[in-house]
């Protein structure tokens, strides 16, 4: 075989190994489904409803395709801010009145290390509307602004430890801030760089009216390398951890929410980065904070001391 051959063969694997994640980081199982009404058709497929409940599951989506009005429909492109996962095979409806129950093959904790006290991400389809008339139409993020109009379909979120005691979330909701991105835009290259992290939570500071008037490569760097979501803390159902998320139609809004995926947030302390032997003060290190530890309690009890 040529040497031509192997550069294509170690380039394409290259490609293709950047995008790999580890599946036990989201939603690994559907509990249940229940179509509400309402429920839509993939307009490029119109015999394919998004009734999916499989979609659920594993990563949110990168890349989707053209929408055939201003993005041929074969076309692949990035997911961005204003240009949401909208196929059949990507997102799953819950419709007026239905709801979806996913679960974790494992413990997702409330975890002391989670960034900004986030611990799961539920990924939708919300999307901006492209301000000034402009389409979007998969070229460069930093030529286009965001108008004050922001598209949510929030639906209800509860989780529960083994699928019978369920915790509701007043707040936030699921298919709202942030839209999901896949890639950061290399503005110096102008092209797709590095993808983002669907482990890693976005500022809970940030909403969407942070971002109007902004172009979309502004909104997506503002995400430090997250690939946006919903962020959810634990802490604020009086849980330290949960195996199962259900999402329900809310009925006083009249929308129909769509489910992507349900990501368990990424760090140290968690079910793959346990913490250290000997970390005593559970910073992820062990050095001399850890050994003054040991060494303030030497020789204390507790217990049957004699």
């Amino acid at each position: 075989m040529s040497s031509r051959f192997f550069v294509i063969v170690f380039l394409v694997s290259a490609f293709c190994s950047a995008a790999d994640y580890d599946a036990n980081d989201f939603a690994w199982e559907v509990i249940g489904y229940v179509e509400g009404t309402g429920v839509g058709y993939d307009r490029l497929v119109p015999s394919e409803k998004f009734n999916h409940p499989e979609t659920a599951l594993g990563r949110p989506t990168q890349q989707t395709t053209g929408d055939g009005f201003y993005i041929p429909p074969g076309q692949s492109c990035p997911v961005v801010p204003v240009y949401p996962a909208f196929r059949y095979y990507e997102v799953v409806s819950i419709g007026s009145g239905g709801s979806i129950t996913l679960k974790f093959n494992h413990p997702v904790t409330d975890d002391r290390n989670n960034l900004y006290g986030i611990d799961f991400i539920i990924f939708g389809n919300a999307y901006y509307i492209l301000g000034n008339n402009q389409y979007w139409t998969n070229g460069n993020p930093e030529n286009v602004t965001v108008s004050s109009t922001f598209n949510d379909e929030p639906g209800i979120v509860s989780v529960s430890k083994d699928g019978n005691d369920w915790r509701y979330f007043p707040s936030p909701r699921a298919d709202c801030f942030a839209p999901t991105a896949g890639y950061k835009w290399d503005g110096v290259n102008d092209v797709w760089a590095q993808e983002l992290d669907p482990t890693k939570p976005v500022d809970p500071n940030l909403a969407a009216g942070n971002f109007y008037g902004s172009t979309v490569a502004q909104i997506i760097n503002a995400y430090n390398g997250s690939a946006g979501g919903t962020g959810f803390d634990l802490a604020d159902v009086g849980l330290d951890w949960i195996m199962y998320v259900r999402i329900e139609d809310d009925p006083n809004t009249g929308y129909v929410t769509e489910v992507d995926a349900v990501a368990d947030v990424s760090a140290c302390g968690d079910y793959k980065h346990p913490y250290p032997a000997g970390d005593l003060n559970l910073d992820c290190r062990v050095n001399f904070e850890d050994f003054a530890i040991l060494a303030a309690n030497w020789l204390s009890c507790t217990w049957n001391c004699d």
